[in-house]
């Protein structure tokens, strides 16, 4: 089927579904609870005793989520809401007779326990919110939530919680600060929504009415939080946030070697609706680090950005193009050609709401110069217009090299991209357009990035269709682009072409309200990609059949057929490269997951097919013991076992993660992460204690022991050499 028919289809689909759908609620209307002001104080001790509570407005009748959509939510669950000067607080009773179910003592480890959590939207944009959650044994849980790229967890703020259980229920009392919240003081009504999580019975709550086919915090479905009167701008909002480190490191060759370094974080409220964050010589060693993984594709991996500095409003930055081109990902500011990571002198951010329908971001990094690397100040400016759910963004990109304090003026790249979105009222529909353009010295053609893509969603199907253009000048010195640089293994370089892809997945979900299956889906997917001038590159087609049971285990089915052009010869195995010819292949995976909410749980996985012109068998198996609450203990194994015919080798490639996660307290952690990863090369061991001594403030004491591994000269055994290993105290204090 042509794009120009397939879209035709989709659209014709989209239409007769769309007269068919009644809006069954007016969730502002329908969804109302009001929150009065408070003189008593109030004590955050997870005991819901204090006067206000009797006498607030009670949010109850929540509706199921998962596993079917259904009125009546059991068991019940009880919200109220009251505020001060200085804090919104949150009571809430959630009644359950059957032990809470609790994974992890860790931060943000909330979907897999028995936990509640509420959803703001201050301007009502029901495209973007903040989540505030709590497990039932008082693990906080805070997110941003955008509608483009879903929940982030890693960004996280300084507000209280206390949870007690009892033998009827358990209950919690939330305290946050309006300093940390965005909002307009002239708006009456907010966007409302609590999610909870019953995990003995695998169900998802929600106090609206969230059809069952869109995640549970999604604001588009969000109620009102009605105020008696708005709270009013904080004056003096800022925190500081100094950080002092020390550390003994040692690389390989070299003498051991003490460091000492000093810095500072900043928040500033600018207004109630804007916020600045400010760092000066920023340091990330308490970030956890990154999980490896195996790559058995011809390009770049996407990984996710972990720093907080990056992450409040980030969707306003991150969001643009699509999964596999962003011109903006700030995991690459700080980094060298070569990915090393090279000192940030500072960074300035300024992102919020000018009006509630109007958010801006700015941003302004400076990393220092090395023996390996230039300085580099990188700016980053956008707005977003939004008309109701529906918007326009424009963002412009700046990088800028510097040598000893002076500007190059030739090394520089440059970005600009518009987008547009329409997004139904009711969510089932969107569709988006986007142009981007990056400028270079010495480039005048060939310089953009083009997508336009549909998709519908109802509780039954959903279809997506995305066409993407990426020509081959096009560069994203501070973003992420996939597939555009081609290695070409015989002449050891790499090579760029643009392409066309086109995308499309259709879904269809079924969910029995009886027997002992919660839900089937089918699924079929097709990636088609051509050349810049149109000739053949890649398709991709997958059927997949996926089944999940009441139980919790679930089965996945996978079938994939393959037909690659390959552009320049490519090897797998360090072998002779795979010569420039057209390759025809297909494999199937199997994999079985097990309920996740046992103390012991697991996952195994298989694939058999081929690759290429030879054969590929791949087995992973991941396991995971828990000792609740404060043990967790898992690891993972993969094995790859390639084989092409003569001369192009064969490999056996295989990786080992193990990982370790004790909670002595909520507020005291023990993390270890041990991976070996031959198709690296590399071993290490991460182990890191956090104390968090006072709410955000922290103590950590981290360990890191990397390796080399290095095969013989006969290529019969491996051998590990010290890298670097290091060991770091860091103290940090949010002011």
């Amino acid at each position: 089927m042509s794009l120009k028919k397939c879209v035709l289809f989709i659209l014709i689909f989209v239409s007769a579904n769309l007269q068919g759908q009644k809006e069954e609620f007016d969730f502002k209307k329908d969804f109302r609870l009001h929150i009065k002001e408070t003189r008593e104080e109030i004590n955050i001790d997870g005991h819901l005793d204090e006067a206000v509570w009797n006498s607030a407005d009670i949010g109850t009748d929540f509706w199921q989520k998962i596993p079917f959509f259904a009125e009546g939510a059991d068991p019940k669950t009880e919200v109220r809401l009251t505020y001060d000067e200085n804090f919104l607080y949150v009571g809430t009773k959630c009644y359950q007779t059957e032990d809470v179910v609790i994974q992890s003592l860790r931060r943000d480890e909330y979907w897999d326990n028995d936990g509640i959590a509420i959803i703001l939207d201050p301007f009502n944009s029901r495209i973007n919110a903040n989540l505030f959650g709590t497990s039932a044994v008082g693990v906080q849980w805070d997110a941003l939530y955008s509608e483009t790229s879903g929940i982030n967890s890693d960004w996280s703020n300084k507000w209280y919680v206390e949870t007690q259980i009892t033998d009827e229920y358990w209950s919690a009392e939330f305290a946050i600060p309006f300093k940390i919240l965005r909002y307009k003081t002239d708006i009456t009504e907010w966007g409302l929504n609590f999610v909870r999580n019953v995990q003995y019975a695998r169900e998802f709550h929600n106090w609206t009415a969230v059809p069952e086919s869109f995640w549970p915090p999604n604001p588009a479905f969000a109620g009102a939080m009605v105020w008696d009167k708005p709270p009013t701008k904080k004056s003096g909002n800022y925190n500081l946030i100094p950080y002092a480190i020390s550390g003994i490191s040692k690389e390989v060759g070299e003498d051991l070697k003490p460091n000492f370094k000093l810095g500072l974080d900043a928040r500033v409220a600018v207004g109630s609706s804007l916020n600045l964050d400010l760092t000066v010589n920023p340091d990330f060693s308490q970030i956890e680090v990154d999980e490896l993984v195996t790559n058995l594709t011809r390009f770049n991996i996407f990984l996710p950005e972990k720093r907080t500095f990056f992450l409040e409003n980030s969707d306003l930055f991150a969001d643009y193009g699509q999964p596999p081109v962003r011109p903006f990902f700030s995991r690459t500011i700080g980094l060298d050609a070569d990915r090393q990571p090279v000192p940030i002198l500072y960074g300035a951010r300024l992102t919020g709401n000018l009006t509630p329908d109007l958010r801006m971001g700015f941003m302004n990094i400076h990393s220092l110069q090395t023996d390996d690397a230039l300085a580099q100040n990188q700016s980053a400016f956008t707005l977003k217009k939004q008309f109701g759910r529906s918007f326009i963004q424009g963002m412009f990109l700046n990088r800028q090299a510097f040598n000893e304090g002076e500007m190059i003026g030739d090394d520089f790249g440059r970005n600009a991209s518009v987008e547009a979105a329409y997004l139904s009222d009711n969510g089932q529909f969107s569709g988006w357009v986007g142009g981007h353009l990056s400028f270079k010295e010495g480039y005048s053609t060939q310089q953009g990035m083009y997508n336009i893509g549909l998709n519908f969603t109802n509780p039954s199907w959903e279809i997506l269709s995305d066409f993407f253009t990426l020509q081959e000048n096009y560069f994203a010195d501070m973003g992420f682009t996939a597939r555009i640089e081609n290695y070409d293994a015989e002449r050891d370089t790499t090579i760029r072409k643009g392409f066309h892809s086109h995308y499309t997945t259709v879904d269809y979900t079924i969910r029995p309200q009886e027997g002992g299956i919660a839900r089937h889906n089918f699924g079929v997917e097709n990636l088609i990609v051509f050349n810049q001038d149109w000739s053949f590159n890649e398709r991709n087609n997958l059927l997949r059949y996926f089944m999940v049971f009441n139980t919790g285990e679930e089965i996945n089915l996978r079938y994939n057929i393959y037909d690659v052009e390959l552009q320049f010869p490519f090897s797998f195995t360090g072998d002779t490269p795979l010569p420039s010819q057209r390759y025809k292949y297909s494999d199937i995976n199997l994999e079985f997951r097990s309920d996740q909410r046992r103390l012991f749980s697991y996952s195994v996985s298989g694939s058999t097919g081929g690759f290429y012109n030879g054969s590929l068998n791949k087995f992973q198996v991941d396991a995971q013991y828990r000792i609740q609450p404060w043990g967790r203990f898992s690891v993972g194994y993969q094995w790859n076992d390639i084989k092409f015919p003569e001369p192009y080798g064969e490999a056996l490639i295989t990786a080992l993660l193990a990982k370790v996660e004790i909670g002595f307290s909520k507020n005291l952690l023990w993390t270890t992460l041990f991976q070996y990863v031959d198709q690296s090369d590399f071993m290490g061991i991460n182990s890191r204690i956090q104390w968090r001594f006072s709410p955000m403030s922290d103590i950590f004491l981290v360990y890191i022991d990397n390796y080399d591994l290095i095969t013989n000269l006969a290529g019969l055994s491996r051998s590990a050499a010290t890298n670097n290993r290091a060991l770091v105290l860091k103290l940090n204090y949010w002011y």
